[in-house]
């Protein structure tokens, strides 16, 4: 039986379609009479089937490689065709790998977990249905992006996923803030999705294939042989990295992330935990293609860097809890992208592993908070920590995971991240941007803890129930994960990668920059008077970096006025030109006509005296025409 769970572990982004399909049965109309709650226990079922059978597959890989059987231990394939035509051929082509049954394994827990939090933290909502199949519709796409090996497959799955974005987002489609975010989110991602559809389309014919292996065997190939490289090839790999770019919200392409803060709290966990890292999964599979141009591995350690610093610093002065955590989502992935440039493929995979369970846990304890403070401004907020004790050490859990702090696994994998830059040609520049890096979202977490749990009791706080057991209960077993997930890296067989490694040369620095980051936001922050705003002396730094820098501003006035202009340009042109021509031309032809129609007097005698003179006229040019010219119209 688990063999063959494990052959057929294909199935398991099934399970969230078919409840996610299904759940448009409680559309109005349909079922009325059951109410919603029928549509999310569903839903549950199907999600947590799509877990067990993630799970069992795992173990009986293991089970059966540790046994000796190598057969069962190497990747199964399966695939089916979707067009096949003059030559060309798409089809869906996947693997089932150690390293995808461990990302589904974690996409469908953490589905679990979020779902039995959402049946608490919705309970009096009546949009059901529709959040629960949305969230199952991402579970589907997630299992089905690891799976798959085509590049062309992957950016249909990211289309998809960009679509269920919008619709999770306006989940509260009656307040114009939440269409904002629904629609800003879906324009954006889809920038990135059209500049990486452009770049697949122009590899294939260099190329040859669109799947992962196959990319991999062509940048071998081109390596070993030495072989002259595409002259556009730099120019086609930079597109085909914009769509991670937009998926895990790097700058020019990160403000969907905190505009889709919107949407209910639970599907942010989700979104900031595991849907941001499917852009991070399919950059991790181009990295073969990356390596054979230094100008695209330059690049994406220049927004990488970027984007972790930028991020960071506007997570420091943002208001809203969410979106002060969404922009430290930025920052993190920023890394990542730094690790891929720099040609660390394992570091970013640990970046990768640590980072999902530690920001859904932040996430889960912030929304326990949310629900029952009526609140998700830090300002109102405070003085928590006798009241929710308990939500407090969980924050404070998944912020060590993030940290450099040991023994969690985030020191680790930012450890491995500094001895990466250490051996690059630019070790200090590179290096600082880490330490800084961490120093600031560490500096971020401890703010948000401070104003959420330190501090005294607003009028917001002074009365904080507790929350239901189902959203206590998945926060707790998240954060039993959290603490021990070192020990899961280091089990030998659990995990596809190398342990996490833990103290070395660079640990030192790596710590103090923590110790000092972490330890001035508790200065500020964690005292009976939080300092809420910067002082006014810093010439409105704090309200600059809460409008992110004035980033939107910018591209309304640069972007959008030129797309703008050229709209309205096109429509001048087409209002004057294209339709003044034709209206011209029909109005004198029609003008024309009127005017013939004034000549007709229905008398048969008139008729036949223009003809007769028509002939004559006829008659009298054929005659003084000379013989040469006759022919030579005539022809």
């Amino acid at each position: 039986m688990p063999i063959a769970l494990l052959e057929t572990a294909w199935l398991v982004p099934v399970y969230p379609l078919l409840a996610a399909v299904a759940s448009l049965a409680w559309s109005p109309g349909l079922i009325s009479r059951t109410g919603p709650r029928p549509c999310g226990y569903m839903n549950l079922l199907m999600v947590s089937l799509a877990f067990v059978h993630s799970v069992v597959a795992l173990i009986a890989l293991h089970t059966n490689a540790s046994a000796g059987a190598e057969a069962l231990y190497r990747p199964v394939s399966f695939g089916w065709t979707w067009l096949s035509t003059a030559g060309l051929r798409i089809g869906f082509d996947g693997l089932i790998t150690e390293p995808a049954l461990v990302a589904m394994t974690v996409i469908t827990g953490l589905h679990v977990l979020v779902q039995l939090y959402s049946i608490a933290y919705l309970e009096m909502d009546w949009g059901w249905p529709r959040f629960f199949g949305s969230l199952s519709f991402f579970e589907a796409g997630l299992c089905a992006l690891v799976l798959t090996d085509s590049l062309f497959f992957s950016y249909v799955i990211l289309e998809l996923l960009t679509f269920g974005t919008y619709l999770i987002v306006g989940t509260w489609y009656n307040q114009s803030l939440v269409v904002k975010g629904a629609r800003d989110a879906f324009l954006t991602q889809r920038i990135g999705d059209l500049i990486l559809l452009a770049g697949l389309i122009a590899l294939l014919p260099i190329t040859g294939t669109w799947n992962f292996h196959g990319l991999q065997a062509w940048a071998a190939d081109q390596v070993n042989n030495g072989h002259p490289l595409p002259q556009f090839l730099p120019v086609i790999l930079l597109a085909l990295i914009a769509g991670p770019m937009g998926k895990c919200a790097q700058i020019p392409l990160h403000l969907w992330l905190d505009e889709a803060m919107e949407s209910p709290l639970p599907s942010t966990v989700l979104r900031n935990s595991v849907v941001v890292v499917g852009g991070a999964w399919v950059l991790l599979r181009l990295e073969p293609l990356i390596e054979l141009s230094p100008l695209v591995q330059g690049v994406l350690v220049v927004v990488g860097g970027t984007t972790a610093v930028v991020a960071s610093l506007i997570a420091l002065a943002q208001i809203d809890v969410k979106r002060a955590l969404s922009f430290l989502v930025s920052s993190w992935l920023g890394l990542l992208f730094v690790a891929v440039g720099l040609g660390g493929i394992s570091v970013a995979d640990h970046l990768m592993l640590v980072y999902p369970l530690p920001m859904a846990l932040m996430l889960m304890a912030i929304g326990a908070i949310v629900l029952t403070n009526i609140t998700q401004d830090l300002t109102q907020l405070g003085g928590l920590w006798n009241k929710r004790p308990l939500m407090g050490l969980a924050f404070l859990t998944g912020a060590a995971g993030l940290m450099a702090l040991p023994p969690f696994g985030g020191f680790a994998a930012l450890r491995e991240l500094m001895e990466l830059t250490a051996a690059s040609s630019h070790p200090l520049l590179l290096g600082g941007v880490v330490l800084l890096t961490n120093a600031l979202i560490s500096a971020g977490l401890i703010r948000v803890f401070g104003l959420i749990w330190g501090g005294r009791p607003s009028v917001f706080t002074a009365r904080s129930p507790e929350v239901l057991w189902l959203m206590a209960l998945p926060t707790f077993v998240l954060m039993g994960l959290v603490l021990h997930q070192p020990q899961l890296f280091a089990v030998n067989g659990v995990f596809p990668l190398a342990p996490l490694p833990g103290w070395g040369p660079m640990a030192v620095p790596l710590l103090c920059s923590t110790l000092v980051g972490g330890g001035l936001s508790a200065i500020f922050y964690l005292r009976p008077h939080p300092l809420a705003h910067l002082p006014s002396a810093l010439g409105g730094l704090q309200d600059w970096l809460a409008h992110d820098m004035q980033t939107e501003r910018f591209y309304h006035r640069t972007v959008v006025w030129l797309v703008v202009s050229l709209a309205r340009l096109s429509a001048w042109s087409d209002d004057r030109l294209i339709d003044g021509f034709s209206g011209a031309s029909g109005g004198a032809a029609m003008a024309g006509a009127r005017r013939l129609s004034l000549t007709t007097s229905g008398r048969s005698q008139a008729y036949a005296l223009t003809l007769i003179l028509s002939v004559l006229l006829m008659a009298a040019w054929l005659i003084a025409s000379p013989p040469t010219e006759l022919v030579r119209s005539f022809r």
